[in-house]
């Protein structure tokens, strides 16, 4: 019989957790700190079949209908939650503030990045500068003024996302799909013009199940092949931010992945980041769920460092310009979302 292992945890929900608490835990917190402006990230992370799609969207099979759905995801629900805090600010400062939201879609499906908002698009590059960070070159970005309105945008991507059969999870999930919101805030004020802009991302990784486990072959099997390369490489990069933390210096591999050179402000970046980790409990999935708590774990120890991208404009007397960047440290949330088992403490044995 193995020893126990004890892992701690900010939040473990369970079964019987609602959608609605799911995301009071998991996106309430990293949404206002998007429209305050701050960059966040949410990902869930997880074997296929541990509930990572539908915490994040909801049930698949009303994929086109979940807006309204009561059993809706994080994501629905955070539309709905950001065009609200959009609209308590509006009317906190009396209009005089004006929001630019904008919005993207793409998936990673073997080591390529196809825009799911133009089905023609085949193999964009990766891109990076100062001001933007690491980018998608030549994506669609819509511009949004509503929770309806981007929900249609992601409604819009869904459809083209690639879905494949395995024998473990019928609709499971194939690619790594990335939906990420872009806000920017301008107020004015006394002569000073005041500009914010942030990110959100919210990210639907793919199953992290074993080839031998989902019997896929062919082109499926090269698929799998290079999502358990990038799931392999989050954790490399995972365990050196980690070292790093620590006081060793260790190379981050960020470029060994579209996937995690895409997320690296996520990942010990410039990022308010909440990861969602998923599992079984099921005593078949037991490898896979202590490869995910001790994924977990060591995503505990990284320590982003975040600021509100913020910019002033003054038009008294000369043209003055000044940047602000308001630096605080922050480790990720971890959040464990437990499928079926009802747990009410902080740690889980194993």
């Amino acid at each position: 019989k193995p020893d126990a292992k004890t892992f701690t945890f900010d939040q473990i929900l369970d079964s019987s957790s609602t959608q609605e608490a799911v995301f009071q835990n998991i996106g309430m917190q990293v949404i206002e700190s998007c429209v305050a402006g701050y960059n966040g990230t949410i990902f869930a992370y997880g074997q296929t079949g541990s509930g990572k799609t539908f915490s994040m969207l909801g049930p698949s099979e009303e994929a086109g209908n979940n807006f309204n759905h009561p059993l809706r995801g994080v994501i629905p629900r955070g539309f709905d939650f950001l065009f609200g805090l959009i609209q308590k600010e509006n009317e906190l400062h009396d209009g005089k503030i004006e929001y630019l939201c904008k919005a993207s879609f793409i998936e990673i499906y073997n080591e390529q990045i196809f825009d799911l908002l133009d089905p023609a698009s085949r193999g964009l590059q990766l891109r990076e500068d100062i001001k933007r960070g690491v980018f998608v070159d030549h994506q669609i970005e819509r511009v949004i003024s509503s929770s309806a309105e981007a929900y249609e945008v992601l409604s819009d991507g869904w459809v083209n996302r690639t879905v494949a059969a395995t024998s473990m999870n019928r609709e499971s999930s194939r690619s790594h799909a990335v939906f990420s919101i872009y806000i920017e805030s301008k107020m004015t004020k006394d002569g000073v013009v005041n500009m914010r802009s942030s990110q959100l991302n919210l990210v639907d990784l793919a199953g992290s199940e074993r080839q031998k486990d989902a019997n896929t072959t062919g082109i499926r099997l090269k698929a799998s092949g290079n999502i358990n390369k990038s799931l392999s490489v989050l954790g490399n990069v995972i365990m050196a931010l980690g070292s790093q933390s620590a006081g060793k210096m260790k190379f981050v591999p960020y470029r060994e992945s579209k996937l995690t050179f895409l997320l690296r402000d996520s990942l010990g970046g410039n990022a308010k980041t909440t990861i969602v980790a998923c599992v079984n409990p099921s005593s078949k999935c037991y490898g896979e769920t202590l490869s995910t708590l001790n994924f977990a774990r060591r995503a505990k120890l990284i320590k982003n460092k975040v600021w509100i991208s913020q910019v002033n404009f003054c038009f008294i007397d000369n043209f003055v310009f000044t940047s602000i960047r308001l630096l605080s440290m922050r480790t990720p949330k971890v959040i464990l979302l437990i499928s079926k088992m009802r747990l009410n403490a902080s740690k889980m044995r194993l």
